[in-house]
Protein backbone atom coordinates (compact mmCIF):
# COMPACT_ATOMS: atom_id res chain seq x y z
CA UNK A 1 0.00 0.00 0.00
CA UNK A 2 0.88 3.84 0.04
CA UNK A 3 0.44 4.59 3.49
CA UNK A 4 3.91 6.11 5.23
CA UNK A 5 2.55 7.23 8.61
CA UNK A 6 0.25 6.23 11.00
CA UNK A 7 -1.95 9.22 13.35
CA UNK A 8 -0.05 9.41 16.88
CA UNK A 9 -2.55 8.25 19.77
CA UNK A 10 -3.96 5.86 17.21
CA UNK A 11 -6.65 2.89 18.72
CA UNK A 12 -7.66 0.50 17.06
CA UNK A 13 -10.27 -1.93 18.18
CA UNK A 14 -9.29 -4.82 16.11
CA UNK A 15 -6.79 -5.92 14.11
CA UNK A 16 -3.69 -3.97 12.23
CA UNK A 17 -2.74 -5.81 9.66
CA UNK A 18 0.69 -4.36 7.77
CA UNK A 19 2.42 -7.31 6.67
CA UNK A 20 4.96 -6.21 4.06
CA UNK A 21 3.92 -2.46 4.58
CA UNK A 22 7.55 -0.95 3.51
CA UNK A 23 6.55 2.44 3.46
CA UNK A 24 6.34 3.00 6.88
CA UNK A 25 8.81 3.36 8.96
CA UNK A 26 7.66 4.26 12.41
CA UNK A 27 4.43 3.56 14.52
CA UNK A 28 2.67 6.35 16.57
CA UNK A 29 3.01 6.86 19.76
CA UNK A 30 0.80 5.61 22.39
CA UNK A 31 -0.15 2.69 19.65
CA UNK A 32 -3.22 0.74 21.11
CA UNK A 33 -4.42 -1.69 19.03
CA UNK A 34 -7.07 -4.36 20.42
CA UNK A 35 -6.35 -7.69 18.31
CA UNK A 36 -3.21 -8.25 17.06
CA UNK A 37 -0.72 -5.92 15.12
CA UNK A 38 1.00 -8.03 11.81
CA UNK A 39 4.23 -5.92 11.35
CA UNK A 40 5.66 -9.31 9.49
CA UNK A 41 8.06 -8.02 6.64
CA UNK A 42 7.75 -4.84 7.48
CA UNK A 43 11.63 -4.09 6.96
CA UNK A 44 11.29 -0.32 7.45
CA UNK A 45 10.42 -0.49 11.46
CA UNK A 46 13.47 -0.52 13.52
CA UNK A 47 11.77 0.51 16.70
CA UNK A 48 8.38 0.07 18.34
CA UNK A 49 6.95 3.04 20.64
CA UNK A 50 7.21 2.82 24.74
CA UNK A 51 3.92 1.52 25.89
CA UNK A 52 2.72 -0.53 22.98
CA UNK A 53 0.19 -2.23 24.03
CA UNK A 54 -1.54 -5.23 21.79
CA UNK A 55 -4.73 -6.73 22.80
CA UNK A 56 -4.14 -10.25 20.22
CA UNK A 57 -0.44 -11.43 19.18
CA UNK A 58 2.20 -9.28 17.65
CA UNK A 59 4.64 -10.66 14.87
CA UNK A 60 8.27 -8.88 14.78
CA UNK A 61 9.41 -11.46 12.14
CA UNK A 62 11.63 -10.07 9.29
CA UNK A 63 11.32 -6.14 10.65
CA UNK A 64 14.06 -3.61 11.56
CA UNK A 65 13.68 -3.99 15.01
CA UNK A 66 16.80 -4.77 17.67
CA UNK A 67 15.23 -4.07 20.96
CA UNK A 68 11.38 -4.14 22.72
CA UNK A 69 10.33 -1.10 24.04
CA UNK A 70 9.32 -0.76 28.07
CA UNK A 71 5.93 -1.19 29.08
CA UNK A 72 4.94 -3.34 25.96
CA UNK A 73 1.86 -5.87 26.73
CA UNK A 74 0.82 -8.25 24.27
CA UNK A 75 -2.13 -10.26 25.29
CA UNK A 76 -1.86 -12.92 22.98
CA UNK A 77 1.30 -14.92 21.39
CA UNK A 78 4.59 -12.56 20.29
CA UNK A 79 7.23 -13.82 17.05
CA UNK A 80 10.32 -12.75 17.33
CA UNK A 81 12.05 -15.32 15.39
CA UNK A 82 13.62 -13.21 12.35
CA UNK A 83 14.60 -10.19 13.78
CA UNK A 84 17.86 -8.64 15.46
CA UNK A 85 16.51 -8.44 18.81
CA UNK A 86 19.31 -9.73 21.74
CA UNK A 87 17.48 -9.08 24.89
CA UNK A 88 13.66 -8.92 26.71
CA UNK A 89 12.90 -6.29 28.70
CA UNK A 90 12.18 -6.81 32.42
CA UNK A 91 8.70 -5.50 32.50
CA UNK A 92 7.42 -7.60 29.26
CA UNK A 93 3.72 -9.10 29.74
CA UNK A 94 2.86 -11.69 26.83
CA UNK A 95 -0.94 -13.50 27.73
CA UNK A 96 -0.08 -16.63 24.68
CA UNK A 97 3.02 -17.96 23.57
CA UNK A 98 6.78 -16.54 23.08
CA UNK A 99 8.61 -17.59 19.84
CA UNK A 100 12.33 -16.66 19.53
CA UNK A 101 15.85 -17.58 18.67
CA UNK A 102 16.97 -19.08 21.77
CA UNK A 103 20.78 -19.23 21.11
CA UNK A 104 20.22 -14.95 19.93
CA UNK A 105 18.59 -13.76 23.18
CA UNK A 106 21.05 -13.08 26.43
CA UNK A 107 18.82 -12.84 28.92
CA UNK A 108 16.97 -16.42 29.31
CA UNK A 109 18.03 -20.09 29.98
CA UNK A 110 17.49 -22.51 27.72
CA UNK A 111 17.82 -26.60 27.14
CA UNK A 112 17.53 -28.07 23.63
CA UNK A 113 16.06 -31.33 22.81
CA UNK A 114 13.54 -32.11 25.47
CA UNK A 115 10.21 -33.81 25.53
CA UNK A 116 9.19 -36.48 22.43
CA UNK A 117 9.45 -33.51 20.17
CA UNK A 118 13.24 -32.49 20.98
CA UNK A 119 11.87 -29.43 21.45
CA UNK A 120 13.90 -26.42 22.86
CA UNK A 121 12.78 -24.70 26.25
CA UNK A 122 13.57 -21.37 27.95
CA UNK A 123 12.79 -19.89 30.69
CA UNK A 124 12.12 -15.88 30.51
CA UNK A 125 10.98 -13.38 33.19
CA UNK A 126 7.86 -11.83 32.29
CA UNK A 127 4.78 -10.48 34.29
CA UNK A 128 6.81 -10.31 37.34
CA UNK A 129 7.55 -14.12 37.29
CA UNK A 130 10.10 -16.71 35.29
CA UNK A 131 7.81 -18.60 32.87
CA UNK A 132 9.02 -21.52 30.79
CA UNK A 133 8.29 -21.35 26.95
CA UNK A 134 8.09 -25.20 25.25
CA UNK A 135 6.59 -24.89 21.98
CA UNK A 136 3.05 -23.22 22.14
CA UNK A 137 3.04 -23.46 26.00
CA UNK A 138 4.16 -19.94 28.21
CA UNK A 139 3.36 -20.03 31.51
CA UNK A 140 5.18 -20.59 35.15
CA UNK A 141 7.05 -23.79 36.11
CA UNK A 142 3.84 -25.17 38.27
CA UNK A 143 1.74 -25.00 35.35
CA UNK A 144 4.72 -26.23 33.00
CA UNK A 145 5.06 -29.32 35.47
CA UNK A 146 1.02 -29.94 35.51
CA UNK A 147 1.14 -29.99 31.90
CA UNK A 148 3.87 -32.50 31.54
CA UNK A 149 2.51 -35.24 33.69
CA UNK A 150 -0.85 -34.88 31.85
CA UNK A 151 0.87 -35.98 28.80
CA UNK A 152 4.09 -37.30 29.69
CA UNK A 153 4.87 -40.17 32.39
CA UNK A 154 7.91 -42.10 34.18
CA UNK A 155 11.32 -41.05 33.55
CA UNK A 156 10.11 -38.88 30.46
CA UNK A 157 8.28 -36.86 32.43
CA UNK A 158 10.52 -35.90 35.69
CA UNK A 159 13.86 -35.56 32.77
CA UNK A 160 11.41 -32.53 30.75
CA UNK A 161 10.42 -30.90 34.27
CA UNK A 162 14.04 -30.91 35.29
CA UNK A 163 14.71 -29.36 32.38
CA UNK A 164 12.62 -26.47 32.73
CA UNK A 165 13.42 -26.13 36.89
CA UNK A 166 17.05 -26.15 35.57
CA UNK A 167 16.22 -23.22 32.79
CA UNK A 168 14.81 -21.12 35.97
CA UNK A 169 17.34 -22.18 38.29
CA UNK A 170 20.31 -20.80 35.82
CA UNK A 171 18.50 -17.61 34.73
CA UNK A 172 17.27 -16.90 38.96
CA UNK A 173 21.30 -16.56 38.92
CA UNK A 174 21.57 -14.97 35.80
CA UNK A 175 18.93 -12.09 36.23
CA UNK A 176 19.81 -12.09 40.28
CA UNK A 177 15.80 -12.72 40.95
CA UNK A 178 13.27 -14.65 42.42
CA UNK A 179 9.79 -15.01 41.15
CA UNK A 180 7.12 -12.84 42.86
Amino acid sequence: TGITALPDNLSVGGYLDLQDCTGITALPDNLSVGGYLDLQDCTGITALPDNLSVGGYLDLRGTGITALPDNLSVGGSLYLRGTGITALPDNLTVGGSLYLDAKRISNIAFRENCGYSSRTIFAAWSDNNFKISAGCFFDTLDKFEQAVDEKYSGSAAEAYKQAGRDCVAELTVKLNKEAA
